[in-house]
C-alpha cells in the first residue's frame, strides 16, 4: 500500500515550522486495506509527540492557515507542546472507510503508517478520552517504537457505566436511521453525552438560575440544543457508531506494554473512573498515577488549561 507526505504552504502557520499532510495504507485486524489520513506540524528535528483527543478530535490539533486547533490552549507559543520545539503528529481517526467498526489496535497501526509514512521511528504519544485508549493500544502493540505515554481520562476497557450511556446513544441513532432521520438521533445522542462530561455541580451553577445577560441565560434545554446541532456538522451518524462501538469494544493486555505510562484521572470524571484508572496503573509494567479534581469532570483535558499544561510540562520537559 502507498504513503504520501505532502508539504502544503498554504497550511503553515505563522511559526517558523512545516506543516505537512499526510496519507497513508494500512491492514485493520479483520484484513482490510484501509487508508488513513493525518498530519506532522513542528520544527523539523525535534522530537515526534503523537497527540489524540476524543471521537470528534482531527488531525487540526493546533492552529495553522485551516483554522484553530481543538488543543490550541496546549499547542501555541511558548507552551508545553510548542510547535517550536516538538513535532506532534495527528490523525483523522479511522471510521468511514471501513466495513466494520474500527478498534483501538486499527488507529494505532494508522498512527504507526502515517509515522512511516513521515519517516519518523520513535514517538511519544499523548491521549485523552478516546485518544487514550489508542495511545495504550498504540504503546501495547509496538513498544520498541514508543518512548513514553501520556494517558489522560482513559483506562484498558471501557466501565460498564459509560458502556451503558454509549449503547442508549447509539440505540437512539440506530432508530433514527431507521426512520429516515439519522442526524436527527446523532443530535439526540450528543445531547444526552454532554450531560456524562461535564459534573452536577457545573450544570447546576450554570443552569439553575443563569444570569440574563450570560450566553446561558436560554437554560440548559437551549444549551444541549446548540451542542447537538454543532455536533451533526461535524460528524455522520455512521462515523459516530462506528467510533462509539470502537470505545465499547477496547481492551488492553497492559503487560504488553515497556514504556513508562504516566495516567491522569480526574476525581469527577463519570465515565472513566479514577478507581479503573488507578487499577490500569497498577497493571502496567513502568507507570505513574496522577489526580486531579476537576469542576468539569471528564472535559478536564479541554477545559483545566493550567493544570493540564503543568503534566504536559513535566511530560516533554517543556522548560527545562
Amino acid at each position: 500500500m502507498t504513503a504520501t507526505a505532502t508539504l502544503d504552504p498554504n497550511l503553515e502557520s505563522e511559526l517558523d515550522i512545516d506543516c505537512i499532510d499526510l496519507e497513508a495504507g494500512f491492514i485493520a485486524d479483520t484484513g482490510e486495506e484501509l487508508c488513513v489520513g493525518g498530519r506532522i506540524m513542528g520544527a523539523a528535528d525535534t522530537p515526534v509527540v503523537v497527540v489524540l483527543g476524543g471521537i470528534s478530535a482531527d488531525r487540526h490539533v493546533a492552529d495553522s492557515a485551516c483554522g484553530a486547533g481543538w488543543w490550541r490552549d496546549f499547542t501555541g507559543g511558548n507552551s508545553p507542546l510548542d510547535p517550536n520545539g516538538c513535532r506532534i503528529l495527528s490523525i483523522d481517526f479511522v471510521a468511514d472507510a471501513s466495513a466494520h467498526f474500527p478498534s483501538t489496535r486499527d488507529q494505532a497501526a494508522a498512527i504507526l503508517a502515517l509515522a512511516d509514512a513521515a519517516g519518523v521511528d520513535r514517538l511519544s504519544v499523548i491521549g485523552s478520552s478516546y485518544g487514550g485508549m489508542v495511545a495504550l493500544a498504540l504503546a501495547s502493540i509496538a513498544p520498541e517504537r514508543i518512548e513514553k505515554a501520556l494517558v489522560i481520562s482513559a483506562a484498558h476497557k471501557p466501565s460498564a457505566m459509560a458502556r451503558a450511556w454509549r449503547s442508549i446513544q447509539r440505540e437512539t441513532v440506530e432508530l433514527a436511521i431507521r426512520h429516515g432521520d439519522g442526524k436527527a438521533g446523532l443530535d439526540l445522542a450528543r445531547r444526552l453525552a454532554m450531560t456524562t462530561y461535564r459534573t452536577p455541580d457545573e450544570i447546576e451553577d450554570r443552569f439553575f438560575e443563569p444570569d440574563p445577560d450570560s450566553r446561558d441565560a436560554n437554560g440548559i434545554e437551549a444549551y444541549l440544543q446548540c451542542r447537538g446541532a454543532d455536533f451533526t456538522t461535524r460528524m455522520s451518524p455512521e462515523r459516530f457508531l462506528a467510533l462509539s462501538h470502537s470505545m465499547d469494544g477496547h481492551e488492553v493486555d497492559l503487560s504488553a506494554i515497556e514504556c513508562e505510562v504516566t495516567y491522569v484521572a480526574v476525581r469527577e470524571d463519570r465515565l472513566v473512573p479514577i478507581e479503573q484508572i488507578r487499577s490500569a496503573a497498577d497493571q502496567t509494567p513502568k507507570s505513574r498515577f496522577l489526580e486531579l479534581t476537576s469542576y468539569y469532570g471528564h472535559d478536564a483535558f479541554l477545559k483545566e488549561v493550567d493544570a493540564i499544561s503543568s503534566i504536559l510540562a513535566g511530560f516533554t520537559g517543556a522548560g527545562r
